[in-house]
């Protein structure tokens, strides 16, 4: 019997079919990337992208690839190719005729005395420094992400509480034209209350732009186009820490990558000062030739041989690389003693800062904050029963408003001290800290 076998048509792929497929995967793309985007931006997440995007921070670290690259030279076999010559010359002999003679040689400098390996030290040495650079750039660079991560949940609450006081007065607004309407008090009151609404309006959308501000920095700082869009999610809530002054310094001391930096370019300089005084000693150069002589016409002789020499160092003995560095050796040593200096009293000074926010901020109990927001609710109801005037919830709404901003201003300035003092310390508070 004999088996039919049908065979199935494949689909075929047209350049339409292609470009609606390319179509769909970067739709899927956009979709995927917009859905992160739109993900709120925590102060953990918003440090790991300014890690991984930040222009100034990327910038500094192509000073290692640079470096490497220095290395990469110290670490050749030898820092001198060898050369290759050749000629020819015609000899016209005085019986008559010519007979051309050619030469040729290979030659090659030799370093010596240790050259190769004093090189590669002073490249890792270089590579130290530019590392322990790179590691200070990233500490500044995080500071300032967590600078204006706190200050826009600072703005967001202060937007939060301009809001607030918007709709109340707006509320209050539609109660004073109601009663002025219904006669219980005078056109003067009614006209206070839209001032005061214009007025509460204004503060709002100054807030308003203080916050887009901020978060457009804070996209700045993570690479992105500041348009102003991300999410900021976290909060202000306070936790004192609590350490000495002299462990902070000490952590300080012992941590802070300038200092790493600085101590890193002294120990570069006496690398380069020790691989020059090895650059004195000449280096030989080897050579290899071969010659052809003729004395006669149809004679030839070959000859080959080999030579050395060897430079003296009577007048170049590195005088003037050696005076330099001795000058690049004590401004490291004066830069070290400078940065030490600043680190103390950078450390001192922020830690004294953070100590006067963390008691300026305790001031304001959580119970306190909480009948600060109730008695708002306490204002309106009075005016609105006509058991005080619109001049009384004036002067009681200032002081309400007054106080919450004061905290409000409290919270930020402790986590504007608490972050100056990180940034002076080189690392987070809670390592090592007691509580």
């Amino acid at each position: 019997m004999r088996r039919i076998v049908r065979r199935v048509p494949q689909p075929r792929f047209t350049p339409n079919h292609r470009g609606l497929a390319t179509a769909l995967g970067t739709l899927v793309a956009l979709l995927i990337t917009q859905t992160a985007a739109a993900e709120p931006l925590t102060l953990e997440h918003a440090l790991d992208l300014a890690r991984r995007q930040n222009p100034e921070l990327l910038a500094a670290q192509q000073e290692a690839k640079i470096a490497r690259g220095r290395l990469v030279k110290a670490r050749y076999w030898n820092q001198f190719n060898p050369e290759i010559e050749g000629g020819a010359a015609q000899r016209r002999f005085d019986g008559g005729g010519t007979e051309v003679q050619g030469t040729g040689g290979v030659s090659l400098e030799i370093e010596v005395a240790g050259q190769r390996g004093k090189r590669i030290e002073e490249g890792d040495r270089n590579l130290a420094r530019v590392d322990a650079e790179i590691a200070n750039t990233e500490r500044l660079v995080l500071a300032q992400v967590k600078e204006a991560f706190y200050r826009s949940l600072y703005l967001q609450r202060r937007l939060q509480l301009f809001r607030q006081v918007e709709d109340l007065n707006r509320r209050l607004r539609d109660a004073s034209a109601e009663r002025f309407r219904s006669g219980e008090v005078p056109k003067l009151e009614a006209n206070l209350a839209v001032v005061r609404y214009s007025q509460s309006r204004k503060d709002t959308l100054g807030a308003e732009r203080d916050h887009r501000n901020i978060v457009r920095e804070i996209e700045r700082l993570l690479g992105r186009d500041p348009l102003g869009t991300v999410e900021i999610a976290g909060d202000l809530s306070v936790r004192p820490i609590k350490t000495p002054v002299d462990t902070l310094l000490e952590n300080a001391l012992r941590v802070r990558p300038d200092l790493h930096a600085r101590a890193a370019e002294i120990q570069r300089v006496e690398a380069e000062t020790t691989l020059t005084k090895r650059l004195i000693v000449p280096n030989p150069t080897l050579r290899g030739g071969y010659d052809e002589e003729t004395e006669s016409l149809g004679s030839r002789d070959r000859i080959i041989g080999g030579r050395i020499s060897i430079p003296l160092p009577v007048f170049d003995r590195r005088q003037a690389e050696l005076a330099a560095l001795a000058g690049q050796r004590a401004q490291a040593t004066y830069n070290r003693t400078a940065t030490t200096l600043a680190v103390q009293a950078e450390v001192r000074d922020a830690y004294r800062s953070y100590e006067t926010a963390t008691e300026a901020v305790q001031v304001f109990e959580a119970d306190a904050v909480s009948r600060i927001a109730e008695n708002f609710r306490f204002v309106e109801t009075a005016y609105r029963e006509g058991k005080i005037d619109l001049l009384q919830l004036v002067v009681a709404q200032n002081d309400l408003v007054g106080a919450q901003v004061s905290y409000l201003d409290s919270l930020w300035d402790y986590w504007l001290a608490r972050t100056a003092l990180e940034r002076a310390v080189g690392q987070p508070l809670e390592q090592g800290a007691h509580r």
